[in-house]
């Protein structure tokens, strides 16, 4: 199953978001988990003190990852934490408002605005 963790901050200043940054760097050259197929790590376009980390994971997703708590754990003094657990659905909705499940295609009647 392909799973991603989010772990969202807001940091009080451009200070500590090169800090949520360089914390970032750190651990993920110390990963040692074959688990993890991807981290990235995204600003806010408008707020540079926003950042998103996301953790791609392959396996079953449970509570979360040690590596997520211990992330969350050690941002926690440098602003506001989110985190959260996404499970990939088997489900597509493809540009003509069709849901495909499998092998299988149903039309779900959903129209852009």
């Amino acid at each position: 199953m392909i799973w991603l963790e989010t772990i969202s901050i807001r940091t009080a200043g451009i200070i500590e978001a090169g800090k949520v940054f360089e914390i970032c760097r750190q651990m993920f050259q110390s990963i040692a988990d074959d688990k993890l197929l991807k981290l990235t790590v995204f600003c806010n376009a408008r707020y540079a003190t926003d950042i998103s980390i996301h953790l791609q994971w392959k396996s079953d997703s449970g509570s979360g990852s040690i590596l997520g708590r211990e992330l969350s754990s050690v941002l926690e003094d440098l602003g506001l934490i989110s985190h959260a657990l996404w499970i990939e659905q088997e489900e597509v909705i493809d540009h003509h408002g069709v849901l495909e499940t499998g092998s299988s295609k149903m039309d779900t009647n959903l129209k852009k605005p």
